[in-house]
């Protein structure tokens, strides 16, 4: 017999996240003591942590001068191509992470 996962509330997550941080406690201890599963307190580190990470999007781009050397322009390509490549590994990460969630809750719903 299957249960259903509990929801939490925001307060709550972020309650636990503020007791792992303030305490020297194990991961392990804090989750048992507020009474969850280890692996639901560890996703939601993973989560804060991804989110600490992400940086503002920016919509514009960078408008190139007039008169712009093939130095200046390479530079600029190549600043450009890095910027989209962090943006192209981040939503790759999101797609993954949303791939997963879908198989979790469809499994759940049979």
């Amino acid at each position: 017999m299957q249960t259903r996962p509990r929801k939490y509330t925001a307060e709550f997550r972020a309650e636990a996240l503020a007791m792992l941080d303030r305490s020297d406690r194990s991961m392990p201890d804090v989750a048992d003591a507020l009474g969850i599963n280890l692996h639901t307190l560890k996703y939601w580190r993973k989560l804060q942590l991804m989110k600490r990470k992400k940086k503002p999007a920016t919509t514009e781009r960078p408008v190139p001068p007039e008169k712009e050397t093939l130095e200046q322009k390479v530079a600029r390509l190549e600043r450009e191509n890095s910027l989209l490549k962090k943006a192209n590994a981040q939503l790759e990460m999101d797609r993954e992470i949303l791939k997963k969630a879908a198989a979790f809750f469809a499994k759940e719903s049979e």
